[in-house]
């Protein structure tokens, strides 16, 4: 779920990026992204949507973050966790219907964030909230900092090759 949300902020933040610089967004074979841009959708409530993604994923990161590092609470955390998987899924189907049905063309970055979320979506059941972790909690700490770091790296390097594709 970790690789997932991070897969899923790195297409956000794109997005975000793109949204608010206003530089042309690398869509693969179509540009179905900058039509999806050009759309009455591509703001809610005044805001650019990418925002509402990376907030979702970053939030949704601290909580597996939370969730390895403290013993209290570990079920009103899983459901949290259950809960805000629930509604980025939503989200991200509610787009892509949007997409199909109003819009008549897809963003590829959109598409990545609902791959994202439906990987989240249906992993967040089989994870559980067990008071005898297997893994102890530092472990868990130190692989998701590892995983960000990974990331981070992997991130900057992809933000500056789309960045110098156009």
């Amino acid at each position: 779920m970790a690789a997932a949300a991070l897969l899923g902020l790195f297409a956000s933040s794109y997005l975000l990026y793109t949204y608010v610089s206003g530089a042309p967004i690398v869509c693969g074979l179509h540009s179905g992204c900058e039509t999806v841009r050009a759309s009455v959708w591509a703001k809610q409530f005044g805001l650019p949507r990418p925002l509402f993604g990376v907030l979702f994923y970053t939030f949704f990161y601290g909580l597996l973050v939370a969730r390895a590092a403290t013993a209290a609470h570990k079920k009103r955390l899983l459901q949290l966790t259950q809960l805000t998987a629930i509604l980025g899924f939503a989200e991200s189907v509610e787009l892509f219907f949007i997409q199909w049905l109003s819009i008549k063309a897809f963003c590829l970055w959109c598409l990545t964030s609902l791959a994202a979320t439906l990987i989240i979506f249906s992993c967040v059941w089989m994870d559980r909230a067990d008071e005898s972790k297997e893994t102890p909690a530092q472990a868990e700490l130190q692989r998701l900092f590892m995983l960000l770091c990974g990331f981070a790296v992997l991130a900057g390097i992809g933000f500056w090759i789309l960045l110098r594709i156009h």
